[in-house]
């Protein structure tokens, strides 16, 4: 063969070679770079921006105001400067449906219970089944002292001091005469907030509102509560003595309107008699009275 011929041969060897490899698929290796290229970066998705909120009026809050509920006022304010003078005292009114006191003068101070004492007693009676409702009826609203004596025990005063807390209350120096007990305002607003607790509350507040208008020894009990709250309901213990170092004890406690708790002590001279003492006590309630409110 010339070498001519061998030339041409070459050319169309390397001719046809140049074909073959550009008709050969692409490699496995491009493939898959091609593949996980699609797979990674996905075609574009147009998104909208979200709209933003419209501007905020500075001078409105963002959150709704707390309603406060109904609004109470403060109770009235009440002076017993002037009331009843020269006549020593002490007052506390409590409102049952708040838990608050209102009022108080002295509060802290014993005075002698005199009568008042047999709040005690009817409680320690009915506890123990020591005497019939009947009986522990009659002695609170009459005032009974005979009644009284029988159910007395001496051991009353300490136990229901530390039963209720009673933290002024001083045994009499004399364990059988139990009117010689002396109570606080304080004392008192508790025992009461205790009857109301107890499961003798019906038995005693009838009782109480159930008052005569003379005591079982023929003295007038319609002082201070009852005389001073017009139409007002009202459940009384009242209690009166003489005389503690020449001083009357008067006192008028009770519910008036099954809200207020209402105590008011007082000793008053001896030579005052029963009739102007009462005044007196009933003077001092009425001054209250704008603590009630209306009937």
């Amino acid at each position: 063969m010339c070498v001519g011929a061998v030339a041409a041969m070459a050319v169309t060897a390397v001719t046809a070679v140049g074909r073959v490899d550009e008709r050969q698929p692409p490699s496995a290796a491009a493939t898959i770079t091609t593949a996980v290229s699609s797979a990674v970066e996905p075609p574009p998705v147009e998104v909208s921006p979200e709209p933003l909120p419209p501007p905020q009026d500075p001078t409105v809050s963002a959150t709704p105001p707390v309603d406060p509920g109904p609004a109470t006022s403060p109770p009235p304010v009440v002076d017993l400067a002037g009331v009843a003078p020269g006549v020593w005292r002490g007052v506390a009114v409590y409102d049952l449906r708040t838990g608050r006191e209102v009022f108080a003068e002295r509060p802290d101070v014993p005075f002698p219970a005199a009568s008042v004492i047999k709040l005690l007693i009817a409680l320690d009676a009915l506890e123990r089944g020591a005497a019939s409702v009947s009986g522990v009826a009659d002695m609170l609203s009459t005032s009974n002292d005979h009644t009284a004596n029988r159910l007395w025990r001496t051991a009353i005063p300490r136990q229901w001091s530390t039963r209720i807390g009673l933290t002024g209350l001083v045994p009499s120096p004399d364990p059988d005469k139990w009117g010689d007990t002396l109570l606080t305002a304080h004392d008192v607003v508790a025992i009461y907030r205790h009857v109301l607790d107890s499961p003798h509350a019906g038995v005693i507040l009838a009782a109480l509102a159930a008052a005569t208008p003379l005591g079982a020894d023929g003295i007038d009990q319609t002082f201070g509560i009852p005389d001073a709250v017009g139409d007002h309901r009202w459940a009384v213990k009242q209690g009166w003595a003489c005389c503690y170092d020449g001083l009357r004890a008067m006192n008028t406690t009770g519910i008036v309107d099954d809200r207020h708790v209402v105590v008011v002590l007082t000793e008053q001279p001896g030579s005052a008699g029963y009739a102007a003492a009462g005044k007196s006590v009933t003077a001092l309630v009425m001054a209250l009275m704008p603590l009630f409110g209306d009937v």
